[in-house]
């Protein structure tokens, strides 16, 4: 079991604690008995770097994030004091609280919550800093910390001084409260992105940028100048403002695989105007590529076409239109790839390649594929590891498992035949509520994006790409009567198996 791995489940339990004990520990911040806590990750990449980040929400008071530190015991005892540490440098960073969790005892201290309490209480007393031991967790419970952890040190935070925070810091967590697993969506977090991205680091770091091959359309530019006159045209379509590797990496993917030469303009011929349909670079499967801003009747190029065959919009009111919208998504898929990468850890926090990055890409590049062989092996280990989707799969099983020993036909109904037929939209609402309000793994919410998602939509088909859960013949996610989620686990096991040699 990984460092992460554990970490993950021992926020959860913490989040569930701090949730139990509200009114004491935020007193008199935000209405009483009204706050909802949950486990997560940093959004960003900012050093120093927490192990996760609890975040609670009160209707009547701003969000509290409270940095998250776990230690373990192969980890020895000196990581105590490495804790202490990193829990003062998170309120340094912005973050309003820290908590550490470290082990009940080491083969060589008997009591380190004990010490490092007696180190805060003499030093800094008032310092918004919790801590918490724990005994051996039961990694085949569902919740393996539940009954482990003992509170050592707690606070009330209003009666905590406020730490000032560094002069170039920005938020608290400089960046979103993330998923507890790795950032993904469905549609855009495809291997083949991932390598692309990886690649473009490997390239503009040993060769700079170079973008002369880009051919804008001057409609384009000239849309551009109207909506910025002070902008470039690459940094606008491409939503990046800056010169670090990051942005000249994302430059490179986006110009080279997404919104590339042929794929650039509105439409091909006019009287009528037809949509130019040319896809991207990125592949899906060995038949398919990814299609961007087109391929649907609802997508930007098909819109602005049936308006200017109509006579509705003018050319020039069109490409404006349609430059805005490739900024706009340029973002969006830099988010989901960028934040994806740093989170199953093929990226370092300055956006530079890690050693499994670069582990990563040459293994693509070697085999000529990125979602099969050995590519797909090395992604595969590092987001059931690293990504956090071990850890998601362990609470699907388990909680399944619970449920349908109680009642072998939940989520069932019998059909004309007689048959049963699983209704896996109910499980899903279930397993929603149990991660939200149980394991405090989730934000409380009655309505996903305006009602159009479902819950774990996007974790969902991740996996399945993956091959961690089984699909059905039409290629629908698989469920059976009296198990639910079906789950590939030989697959799984493989995964782990394989990060272990990475």
């Amino acid at each position: 079991m990984s460092h992460d791995t554990e970490a993950a489940y021992a926020s959860s339990e913490v989040a569930d604690l701090i949730m139990i004990n509200q009114n004491s520990y935020f007193g008199t911040i935000g209405t009483s008995g009204a706050w909802s806590v949950f486990a997560g990750r940093e959004g960003g990449h900012k050093w120093p770097l927490a192990d996760g980040v609890i975040c609670a929400q009160n209707t009547t008071a701003p969000d509290v994030n409270i940095a998250f530190e776990f230690k373990r015991p192969n980890e020895g005892v000196h990581g105590i004091l490495t804790a202490l540490g990193q829990s003062f440098a998170y309120l340094e960073k912005g973050y309003d609280a820290s908590v550490m969790v470290i082990p009940e005892c080491y083969s060589s201290h008997s009591a380190p919550g004990n010490h490092i309490k007696r180190v805060i209480d003499a030093t800094s007393p008032d310092v918004p800093i919790s801590i918490y031991t724990y005994s051996t967790p039961n990694l085949s419970a569902t919740r393996p910390f539940h009954g482990k952890l003992t509170c050592v040190r707690d606070i009330c935070l209003p009666s905590c001084r406020v730490i000032t925070r560094s002069a170039t810091g920005t938020t608290a967590t400089s960046g979103s409260v993330s998923t507890l697993w790795a950032h993904m969506r469905e549609g855009m977090s495809h291997p083949d992105a991932f390598f692309r991205y990886c690649q473009a680091v490997k390239v503009v770091s040993a060769l700079d940028e170079n973008l002369s091959g880009i051919v804008i359309p001057k409609e384009l530019t000239d849309a551009i100048s109207r909506i910025d006159p002070s902008a470039d045209a690459f940094k606008y379509l491409s939503n990046t403002s800056g010169d670090s590797v990051a942005d000249k990496a994302w430059r490179y993917v986006w110009f080279n695989f997404y919104f590339w030469n042929d794929l650039m303009p509105i439409f091909n011929s006019k009287t009528p105007y037809v949509v130019n349909a040319q896809s991207t670079k990125i592949r899906i499967d060995d038949t398919k590529n990814q299609n961007l801003f087109s391929g649907r009747r609802d997508s930007i190029k098909s819109k602005l076409v049936d308006k200017l065959n109509a006579g509705t919009i003018t050319e020039d009111e069109a490409w404006e239109t349609y430059a805005k919208r490739v900024r706009s998504d340029a973002h969006s898929y830099r988010e989901v790839i960028d934040s994806g990468l740093y989170h199953i850890g093929f990226l370092s926090p300055d956006g530079t390649l890690t050693d499994l990055g670069y582990k990563y890409v040459d293994s693509c590049e070697r085999f000529g594929c990125s979602y099969a062989g050995i590519p797909m092996e090395i992604l595969r280990a590092s987001v059931l590891q690293n990504g956090q989707y071990g850890a998601m799969l362990h609470y699907f099983y388990k909680l399944s498992e619970e449920k349908f020993n109680s009642d072998l036909f939940a989520f069932s109904v019998k059909d004309a035949s007689g048959n049963y037929k699983f209704q896996a939209d109910d499980y899903l609402i279930w397993l929603d509520d149990i991660f939200a309000n149980t394991l405090h793994l989730s934000k409380k919410s009655t309505i996903r994006a305006g009602g159009t998602r479902n819950p774990f939509q996007a974790e969902l088909a991740f996996l399945k790409k993956m091959g961690f859960v089984k699909e059905t013949s039409g290629g629908r996610t698989a469920y059976r009567v009296g198990v639910g989620l079906e789950i590939d686990w030989p697959q799984v096991q493989n995964s782990m198996l394989y990060f272990q040699n990475l």
